[in-house]
């Protein structure tokens, strides 16, 4: 149900904001935006200053999709962006850790991926392994629903 609530967002047209927090999941939304692309799809926006991007969830006219992503689903910035979009009625996929979290809540649509939150003399270092997997699955699960993926569009 996740996945057709995704391609449905996909098929419809709608802008797709991409949060970029900065670190480390940067490089994960990063590689989320240059697969959106890379499948055609348009209106694709990668927005990394919060004060830009709260500006443009309180402007917007039409409704667009949300991506919030999170290794800890903790992050202030990220957790207060889904709360606004929440506020606005804007529609919010999120790839956050199986735990309990807030960007989860504020989440129409949750992806969810186990890890171990890490932590080195105060750096954090969380693998994104699983983001990588899950933003990966989501694509190629995308492709075979629409056809052009390598095996049959039934087995999704």
């Amino acid at each position: 149900e996740q996945l057709l609530q995704t391609f449905q967002y996909l098929e419809s047209g709608c802008p797709i904001y991409l949060w970029s927090p900065g670190g480390l999941t940067s490089v994960a939304v990063e590689y989320f935006e240059k697969l959106l692309l890379s499948i055609g799809r348009q209106e694709v926006y990668l927005v990394e200053s919060v004060k830009m991007f709260e500006q443009i969830l309180k402007s917007l006219t039409q409704k667009p999709l949300l991506i919030l992503i999170s290794t800890s689903g903790k992050y202030p910035t990220t957790i207060r962006l889904g709360k606004l979009g929440r506020v606005n009625g804007i529609p919010i996929l999120a790839i956050s850790p199986y735990a309990n979290n807030d960007v989860a809540d504020s989440a129409d649509i949750s992806f969810r991926f186990f890890a171990t939150q890490r932590e080195n003399l105060g750096a954090e270092f969380t693998s994104r392994l699983p983001i990588f997997f899950v933003i990966n699955m989501i694509i190629q699960c995308y492709l075979r629903w629409r056809g052009e993926g390598e095996s049959d569009a039934s087995t999704v």
